[in-house]
This record gives C-alpha cells, sequence and structure tokens, in this order.
C-alpha cells in the first residue's frame, strides 16, 4: 500500500469524521447482532422445539422478527451516511480535479487524449468511494468476526478451537488477491481511459470516418481496445471476487472439523443438539465477515489505484507559472526581445525581435511550419518562451496575473468552438454578466443578428454541440461577436477565415475590419491576400523573423513574402 497516498485520500474524509463516528456506532452495533441470533437461535432449538416451552416460543418469535428489523434499519441508516461521506469527497474531488484540469498548460492537453482526460475526472474519481466503503467493512467485519468467536467460544471451547485453528490460513489469500486486485484495477482503468479516447476520436471525427468510408478501419481499432477493456476488466472482477470464496473454503474446513467432532460428543450425549447447532450457526455466520476481511483489501485497493491517478494528475506540475501580481495594463508597445522556443526535440521560433505600437494591426505571415501557431500561443501565453521575453509597456508579461492579462485578450480562432449552450449563453462565454442588449450589439456588430433572431427561439435557441445546426460562416461570426463583447484592447485573429467559403468569408472579413477598429491586432491569415492593408507585415521562415514591412515594400523587396505571393498566384 502507498502510505502517501493512503494518508492523503484518507484525509479527505477527516472532515466528515462526526458523521462516520455515528456509522461507526451503528457499525457496532450490527456486529453484536449476528451474535445475538446466535443464542437466539440456541434457545428456540433446546427451549421450544425440545423442551416444548410454549413462553419461550412467545418471547422468541417477535424477537427475532425485532432482530431483523433492527438490523435493516441500522444498515440503512449505516449505508446513507457513508454514502452521503464518500459522495461529498468524490464530487469536492471532481471539482479540484476539473479546475486543475483547466490550469495545466495546452500543452498537456494536446498531449494527452480527451476521453483519458474525461476518464480520469470521471470514472477514476468515482472509485475513491470505494475507501469509505473500505473503511466501514474494515471496522464491521472484525468486530463482527471477533463476537462470533466468542460467542462460539462461550458454548463449546472445545469445539470453537477445532474450527478456528484454521483461521490463520485466511490471511494468504488476502494477501495475494490484494495486491493483485490493485494491479489488476490500475490495468482496468488504463484499459478504460484508451477506450473513452478512441470513441471520442472517432465520434469527434465522424464526418471524416463517413465520407472516407473507414467505418470498417475504425470499427476495427475500437473492436481492438474494446476488446483490450473486456480482458482487462474481467482480470479485475477475478481478482476481486476469487478471495471470498477462497476464504470461505479455507473457512469451511474448520466448519467441517468442529462438525465430525461435535456429531460424535452429541452421539456421546455429551453436547445438546441445540448447542451444537448454534455453534455450528455461528461458525458459518463467520464466513460472512471473513469475505469481508478479503473484500476489505480489494475494496481499499482499487480505491488506492484511482487515488494513484488522480493525486498524481493534481500533483502534475503546471508548465505556464501563474506568480504575476499586478493587473496587465492596455498597451500602447508589445515588444518580443529575442524570443525563442523550443518543444524538446528543437527548435521552432528562434531569437524573434519585434515592436509593436497601439492600435497596429499586424499580419503574421509564412509558409506551414513556419511558427506563425506557436507565436501567437507566446503572444497570448498559452506558453512561455524558452528564449527571451515578450513585454508589454516594457515590463514581462509574466509580472501580470493570467487572469488580467487575458482578459486585456480577444482571440478568434481557425475552428470556431460553440459549447452546446443558448446563442446568448455562447456569445456571452467569459463575460459573463453581460445584459441582453449588450449581446444584441454584440451581434449586430459580428453581423450575426440577422440569422440569430430568425432561430426558432432567437438568442435562447440551444446550440448542440460544436454548433452542427449553424454553417461555418454563422459560427465563425458568434465566436467574432464573443470577441466583440470581450471589448478587449488586443485582438488576435488565428486563420479566421481559412475554413469559409468565399460568400461567408467576406461577411466576417467585414466583421473582423470593425472588430479591428483602435484595437491591436495581430493577424495570421492563409490567404496573403487578406493582409495586404496591414500596418506591418512579419514573415517567418523555418521559426526566423526574416523580414517585416507594408506589402508594396517587401514584394518590392523580391523576398521571402514576394515569393509567397508569387506561389499562391502561380
Amino acid at each position: 500500500m502507498s502510505q502517501p497516498v493512503a494518508r492523503r485520500l484518507f484525509a479527505r474524509f477527516w472532515p466528515f469524521r462526526a458523521r462516520l463516528a455515528v456509522a461507526t456506532g451503528l457499525v457496532l452495533v450490527a456486529s453484536a447482532l449476528p451474535s445475538v441470533l446466535v443464542f437466539v437461535i440456541e434457545r428456540v432449538l433446546d427451549d421450544v422445539l425440545i423442551r416444548r416451552d410454549r413462553q419461550a416460543l412467545a418471547v422468541l418469535a417477535p424477537g427475532i422478527v425485532l432482530l431483523y428489523a433492527l438490523n435493516g434499519a441500522v444498515t440503512v441508516a449505516r449505508s446513507l451516511l457513508t454514502r452521503s461521506v464518500s459522495w461529498r469527497v468524490v464530487t469536492d474531488l471532481r471539482a479540484e480535479l476539473h479546475e486543475a484540469l483547466l490550469r495545466l498548460d495546452v500543452g498537456w492537453h494536446q498531449r494527452t487524449p480527451v476521453g483519458e482526460r474525461a476518464a480520469r475526472a470521471l470514472v477514476d474519481v468515482n472509485n475513491l468511494q470505494y475507501a469509505v466503503a473500505g473503511v466501514v467493512t474494515a471496522i464491521q467485519k472484525p468486530i463482527t468476526l471477533v463476537g462470533l468467536m466468542g460467542t462460539a467460544i462461550w458454548m463449546n471451547r472445545e469445539l470453537a478451537l477445532v474450527a478456528m485453528c484454521i483461521l490463520p490460513l485466511v490471511a494468504i489469500p488476502i494477501d495475494r488477491f490484494g495486491k493483485w486486485a490493485r494491479r489488476s484495477t490500475r490495468a482496468a482503468l488504463d484499459a478504460g481511459a484508451r477506450l473513452a479516447g478512441n470513441l471520442h476520436q472517432t465520434l469527434a471525427g465522424v464526418r471524416v470516418v463517413q465520407l472516407s468510408g473507414g467505418e470498417t478501419e475504425r470499427q476495427a481499432a475500437f473492436a481492438i481496445e474494446n476488446e483490450r477493456h473486456h480482458d482487462a476488466q474481467m482480470a479485475s472482477a477475478t481478482a476481486q471476487l476469487l478471495p471470498g470464496p477462497v476464504v470461505e473454503f479455507v473457512a469451511a474446513l474448520g466448519v467441517g472439523a468442529a462438525i465430525w467432532v461435535g456429531g460424535q460428543q452429541v452421539m456421546e450425549n455429551r453436547v445438546q443438539p441445540g448447542e451444537l447447532i448454534a455453534l455450528l450457526v455461528a461458525l458459518g455466520l463467520m464466513n460472512d465477515p471473513l469475505k469481508g476481511l478479503a473484500l476489505i483489501n480489494s475494496l481499499v485497493q482499487r480505491a488506492l489505484a484511482s487515488a494513484d491517478s488522480v493525486f498524481g494528475l493534481l500533483d502534475t506540475p503546471r508548465a505556464l507559472r501563474d506568480e504575476g501580481t499586478d493587473p496587465a495594463p492596455a498597451p500602447d508597445t508589445i515588444e518580443l526581445c529575442g524570443v525563442g522556443y523550443d518543444y524538446g526535440d528543437g527548435e521552432v521560433l528562434c531569437d524573434i525581435d519585434l515592436i509593436v505600437s497601439a492600435g497596429q494591426r499586424v499580419a503574421i505571415v509564412g509558409a506551414s511550419g513556419a511558427g506563425k501557431s506557436t507565436l501567437l500561443a507566446l503572444l497570448t501565453r498559452l506558453r512561455d518562451p524558452s528564449a527571451g521575453c515578450i513585454k508589454w509597456n516594457g515590463r514581462d508579461i509574466r509580472a501580470f496575473s493570467l487572469a488580467t492579462l487575458r482578459a486585456r485578450l480577444a482571440v478568434v480562432t481557425q475552428e470556431p468552438f460553440l459549447f452546446d449552450d443558448t446563442v446568448a449563453a455562447n456569445i456571452r462565454f467569459g463575460v459573463a454578466t453581460a445584459p441582453a442588449e449588450a449581446i444584441r450589439r454584440a451581434a449586430e456588430a459580428a453581423d450575426a443578428d440577422s440569422f440569430v433572431v430568425a432561430l426558432p427561439k432567437g438568442y435562447e435557441t440551444r446550440v448542440d454541440e460544436l454548433g452542427m445546426r449553424l454553417s461555418g460562416g454563422q459560427r465563425q461570426r458568434l465566436c467574432i461577436a464573443r470577441a466583440v463583447l470581450r471589448d478587449a484592447p488586443v485582438l488576435v485573429l488565428d486563420e479566421a477565415t481559412s475554413n469559409l467559403d468565399s460568400e461567408s468569408e467576406g461577411a466576417v472579413n467585414a466583421a473582423l475590419e470593425r472588430l479591428s477598429l483602435g484595437r491591436t491586432t495581430f493577424v495570421v491569415a492563409h490567404r496573403l491576400s487578406s493582409v495586404r492593408n496591414a500596418d506591418l507585415i512579419v514573415v517567418l521562415k523555418d521559426g526566423r523573423l526574416v523580414e517585416q514591412g507594408i506589402h508594396a515594400e517587401l514584394l518590392a523587396s523580391g523576398g521571402e513574402y514576394a515569393r509567397l505571393i508569387r506561389s499562391q498566384l502561380g
């Protein structure tokens, strides 16, 4: 057992110790009931069936009913208490994990499949509830076992010791199966995460799959992961189910020995039949707590296997530090000083120097792989430079808090992303307090109001996931409206029109022109014809800034920009 992980996990339950203490009290009551039942059975056999005592019958019959009623009430109350604690811990930890996922840098998210991330936040966290079940079982089962052992010894010490001499052997399967349970549970969780990732990829790219006739290929890939998940789940289930029967078989050896010896004693009139039957009932009832001891290990190991993953994710260091405390200003100048970036397998940007004044429209161009998207990631601080720095008004942007820095940015990306929510909520995203009138004005500025009001419920129409009921141009204009509503001094346009048809591109470009007025704007555009009027064109090649200037100057110089223009014009 990993002690640090175990301590961290069970520390989560410490704030609920009062409820757990009440649950423990109920456990003690529940633990005593089987022993009471054994004595009742003995009295029924000896007093009612053998001695024919009617008064004992009148007391014992309703007594058994009350005993089972009490057991049911205690079981329900205890279960509700423990589940309220376990689900509270799981709910809080899931929220904490979700927050941690949102704070991890974009590079980590790009390296980790989305299905795996979702599985960690849902499946792994849910398994932590078994820690409470393991603790409760760890309390109840041994107490019940000790109570029944005491009852058996009270009734007939000799027969009880004959039966119990085999009990030390129970520890062997409990230990062996517990270790197997943790390994197999971890493997099953990993297999489930891979299966979820495979399914997400297929569903996210279902258009490509169908248009490419790739259904058979994706089905085959899914079938492989599905079978691996099946095998891992079966191994995990086997590791959890086997300990009980094995422990029960070992215990049965002791019960068999007690029956053999006790049966002979009854025949010799040394033991009353009722005493032997009650003793055997006590020994038989020990099977449940003995199997419970095996279950403790299984439950706790299952929880710890998930806790390894959950706490590992919570402990993942952020590549992007948010140690700045100052509020970010509206920048008069943005300066890149010797900026470079390395993903770990070679530099993709090297020694970039650039000064941008407030209100300038800067176009960043270059062939595919030149480093344009990486440069935008640095400007928006999705990543930090591995060399050099970026300054706003002469100060390194790392001196500003991420929240205030990002509040000064509005970004429109190549792929318009809409949440499964209303149109109004999608425009309002990031500006939660925006009133309806401001949302309407932002949509008008983005040339989106005309088609929004024609929707079945206007701005309250729900957009399904990724906005599939809208055209590409309409989705992009809603994203532009979102950027308009932010009213940020710095605008970043990352190939915002590259996936649109000519008609949609014209409408979107007109909206972007209105949006960029009075703002410092960075534009990455695939179609170079759209950057002719930029105040400054920055040309990247192989991660280096090789040219900068206006369209006419760069075209006349006959350099990289002119080459790019010629290649697009054929």
